[in-house]
């Protein structure tokens, strides 16, 4: 669904506090019932564009997203509800570090089960998938690759400073209001002094591309038995998870906490007001997913 997508971003930037509503706010509270709803068809189309499928892909494809969306529906959005409460009791008040870390923590571990649940059926489709088809794998990997350099290693230090600025700064103000003057320096000090690598990330992004192929050329060349199959999946995932590359695992590590730390001491600079908006933005999302949850 929409949500993996977006979940993977999470883990892999490891942003804000706030990236836990990243899964609902690039729709807004007005829509998200209707794009969740129609989240099994997203999906497909977005598998469709990378590995382009064919034949009997397409209905296992289409019956998998059926099935995690209904699971999804009764497993998780229930844990998003408990840590939509869990904000929002924390939004009036001042916040640690570590209150923020937990919050993300647990979105981590929630994507997790996702990628656990939908394993079995991963595996196969991945064991289906044909030469012509790896190479559109491919060909989508290079043209995602393209645009990513564009925004992150292409531009100099101060813009990719003032790009990253603009995306915190539009995804804060979505659930605190405008920011006054001096809780824009706190954001722009917190970015303009953060570890953030773009080599380092992108090349843990290439790593990543590259298991990928080579592990679905395997289970596409050697004819696996399904339970062989499924370790070479799980094997991708965990490493996807948790790279091999120490240096970009302890480099990912800083960076997490120090996002802790920065989304901290921001929001312990907002208004009464400011969080009054925030408190009642949790509460719409929360609505939401209850209603969401109770349907079929």
């Amino acid at each position: 669904m929409l949500f993996i997508l977006l979940l993977r971003r999470i883990i892999r930037q490891a942003s804000l506090w706030l990236t836990l509503l990243a899964l609902v706010a690039l729709t807004g509270c007005s829509t998200i019932k209707l794009v969740y709803n129609q989240s099994d068809d997203l999906l497909y189309w977005w598998v469709d564009s990378y590995a382009d499928l064919q034949d009997g892909q397409k209905q296992l494809t289409r019956d998998t997203l059926t099935e995690l969306q209904r699971w999804h529906r009764q497993q998780q959005l229930p844990e998003y509800i408990a840590l939509l409460q869990k904000m929002r009791a924390m939004a009036p008040n001042d916040i640690t570090p570590a209150q923020v870390c937990a919050i993300t923590e647990d979105m981590k571990t929630s994507f997790t089960t996702v990628l656990r649940f939908v394993e079995p059926a991963s595996t196969r489709l991945a064991v289906q998938l044909k030469p012509e088809q790896l190479r559109s794998v491919r060909k989508r990997f290079d043209k995602t690759n393209k645009d990513w350099r564009k925004d992150w290693l292409d531009p100099d230090a101060e813009d990719r400073l003032h790009y990253r600025n603009k995306q915190a700064l539009n995804r804060l103000e979505d659930f605190y209001g405008r920011l006054d003057t001096p809780q824009r320096e706190v954001l722009r000090r917190w970015l303009s002094e953060s570890v953030f690598d773009p080599v380092l990330s992108y090349a843990e992004r290439e790593r990543r591309q590259a298991d990928t192929m080579q592990t679905l050329q395997r289970m596409a060349q050697e004819g696996s038995a399904p339970a062989q199959a499924q370790a070479m999946w799980h094997g991708l995932m965990e490493r996807a998870l948790n790279s091999p590359n120490e240096r970009y695992r302890a480099y990912n590590r800083v960076l997490w906490q120090e996002n802790c730390e920065g989304f901290a001491k921001l929001h312990n600079s907002t208004t009464p007001a400011q969080r009054k908006r925030m408190v009642e933005s949790l509460q719409g999302y929360e609505n939401d997913f209850r209603i969401l949850t109770s349907q079929k």
